[in-house]
């Protein structure tokens, strides 16, 4: 068998298990309602109610979609103050955020793409590394 069949093996080993995860093991959606559940604690000092956080579903994404009446000092915080989006941006994980009543994209970069990324860039990174260390060739004689 060939070296570039072997590490397209590898490769696509690499990325069935990070599907397997994202998916069928269910990792995915427990980061996305984790995430959901501190942007929603994240807000409570707000002491807004009816504001509600939800983040990409179909597909999974970090994406937070927020709803309910807020006005824009709410929203944005006033100088030293803290507004809304500012307390669902500071919980790490959260990509970006958009209100219902705004147009455009409900966006957010599906979260699959971004695990496969990962594995791919692991991957490639791990085979460039033991290339590196381990697969030059010596000949005698030489250090």
């Amino acid at each position: 068998m060939s070296p570039t069949v072997k590490i397209l093996i590898g490769l696509l080993l690499a990325l069935l298990a990070g599907w397997l995860s994202h998916g069928p093991l269910g990792r995915g959606e427990a980061l996305v309602s984790s995430l959901e559940r501190q942007a929603q604690a994240a807000i409570a000092p707000a002491e807004l109610s009816g504001i509600q956080v939800r983040l990409g579903r179909d597909p999974l994404s970090r994406a937070a979609t927020l709803s309910g009446n807020a006005n824009d000092i709410q929203r944005d915080g006033m100088g030293s103050q803290k507004g809304i989006n500012d307390y669902v941006q500071e919980v790490e994980g959260v990509s970006g955020l958009r209100w219902t009543d705004q147009s455009g994209s409900s966006g957010g970069f599906p979260l699959l793409a971004e695990t496969l990324i990962l594995c791919a860039a692991g991957y490639l990174i791990g085979l460039g590394l033991g290339w590196l260390l381990f697969g030059r060739r010596r000949r005698e004689g030489f250090a």
